[in-house]
């Protein structure tokens, strides 16, 4: 082999790699530290950050990268309530006050999914105040579902713990949004 050959063998098959991999790095980092500075923006910084670090592409989202996926855990969240509540009504011996309350919430919940789906769609068409109304459209009616427990005193909602994340969520992409405006 010649000299000019070797080096490029050794360049091309270990210099490049290595180079590639600091790079990833450094964007990771980079990723990492905008994840810090938009969550300490919002009002729930430590699921804003877990939330955020949950989605592979997060590491090299802008703020708006970053705000859909802040939708898309809502989303999901929402998603995955609607369904719990929906395993929660086939229980034949529920009380009929809890069950009106839990087809209450079912309704809120489809509602919610739909308006951040919305407000996915309007992201992505940079409607920033739109996405602001459907996320508080969609929080709008969480606090519905959880006000219809409470009609009645000696009742407790078996969804506010859900609830509360799910609200969280929302106004922690709402926070990004608003740095977005």
């Amino acid at each position: 082999m010649e000299p000019n050959s070797s080096f490029f063998f050794f360049f091309f098959f270990f210099l490049l790699p290595l180079g590639h991999c600091f790079a990833l790095q450094v964007n990771l980092t980079a990723g990492n530290e905008l994840i810090e500075k938009v969550c300490q923006h919002s009002p729930h910084s430590d699921i804003c950050m877990a939330s955020l670090r949950t989605d592979p592409n997060s590491g090299q989202a802008d703020m708006e990268g970053l705000a859909l996926i802040a939708l898309k855990v809502a989303h999901a969240n929402a998603t995955d309530t609607s369904q719990h509540i929906a395993k929660l009504l086939n229980n034949s011996t529920l009380d009929p006050f809890i069950e009106q309350c839990l087809t209450d919430c079912s309704e809120q919940y489809l509602d919610a999914v739909e308006q951040i789906e919305d407000s996915l769609v309007a992201l992505t068409a940079k409607g920033f105040h739109d996405v602001d109304a459907w996320v508080k459209a969609a929080i709008a009616d969480v606090d519905t579902c959880e006000q219809g427990f409470k009609e009645k005193p000696d009742y407790e909602s078996m969804l506010t713990h859900r609830n509360i994340i799910f609200k969280q969520l929302c106004n922690n992409a709402l926070a990004i949004i608003h740095d977005l405006q």
